[in-house]
Parts: structure tokens; C-alpha cells; sequence
């Protein structure tokens, strides 16, 4: 299926989501999915838009529960799309930050386990099969937009890439 035909379908998405990551020089902390959807998998920490929120709020909030840190401050890197045709209920509008800085330590807690990683070791084989094709990007340094289309397995089926300068709502 393409990308442009189910979007012509579909209709607007309303699930908004975050998505952060944490960057110490040459080192990326990801988390250890322990149960739900993505176990098993590593990830950044995130979570849903709740109502009254920004989506900045959002990935601070997650990044606390999951993690226990405070990001100082956030950058936005990457606006995704995610569809799954055949589950319209889990499409989700992603929107990834990373911080620099932060107060306190990550920790394991109930739901992940956070550990760094060096640039040229990050588990690829391990996690979303999307992430491959978008975090190198992001890692040095480029903006980028993506939609990216996956099968009942979970799967990437189909996706699109694109550089940019800015994102509209940061």
C-alpha cells in the first residue's frame, strides 16, 4: 500500500505522541521496553499528549516517569508519521526531542531500562525497524520529517524521508 493512498482514506490523525532521547557527547541513552507494546525493544522514553498539555509537557512528563530524569531543555529533531493500516486506531502523530541537559539520574523503573550507548554500538537489530533509517540522521545533527508505513507485523512496509530546517509548532 502507498503512504499517499491510505492518508487520502484515512483522515486526519489525532493521536499525538512524544518521543525524547538523551544525548552525552558521543552517547545515546535508550530504554528497555519491559512490558506492553514495544517489549523487548530498545527506544527513547515517551508517551500520549494528555489534555491540557503541550507536546513539550508531554516528553518532560514521560521522560520523569520512565526514567526519572528532568530534561532543562528540549529540541525538537524529528516530526513523524506512523500508520497502520491495518490498525487505524494505533496511527500517531510523533513528535522526538532530545536534551543535553538534565537533573537527576536515570534510573530503571517499572517499565524501562535506561542505559547508554556509544554512537557506533546502538542496538539496531533490537529496536523499531524504523529507527535505522531516521536516527543516524538525527545523531549528526539534521532535522528530519518522516512517515513511515507498517504491515500486521509490525513490519515497515513503506516510508518517506525528508531534511528540513524548522518544525512548524517549535
Amino acid at each position: 500500500m502507498l503512504i499517499t493512498d491510505y492518508l487520502n482514506q484515512r483522515g486526519p490523525i489525532r493521536t499525538q505522541t512524544s518521543l525524547a532521547f538523551m544525548l552525552n557527547k558521543n552517547q545515546l541513552l535508550l530504554a528497555l521496553k519491559k512490558h506492553g507494546f514495544g517489549k523487548g525493544k530498545w527506544n527513547g522514553v515517551g508517551g500520549k499528549l494528555l489534555p491540557g498539555e503541550s507536546i513539550e509537557q508531554t516528553a518532560t512528563r514521560e521522560m520523569f516517569e520512565e526514567i526519572g530524569v528532568k530534561p532543562l531543555k528540549l529540541k525538537q529533531v524529528a516530526l513523524f508519521t506512523f500508520l497502520y493500516p491495518f490498525d487505524p486506531q494505533s496511527d500517531q502523530i510523533v513528535h522526538v526531542f532530545v536534551a543535553e541537559s538534565w537533573e537527576g539520574k536515570p534510573v530503571e523503573t517499572e517499565e524501562m531500562k535506561p542505559r547508554w550507548f556509544d554512537f557506533t554500538e546502538i542496538p539496531f537489530q533490537q529496536m523499531w525497524p524504523d529507527d535505522s533509517i531516521w536516527l543516524p540522521e538525527v545523531l549528526k545533527g539534521n532535522l528530519v520529517k518522516a512517515t513511515f508505513l507498517f504491515d500486521p507485523d509490525n513490519l515497515l512496509n513503506n516510508h518517506t524521508l525528508e531534511r528540513v530546517s524548522q518544525f512548524s509548532n517549535s
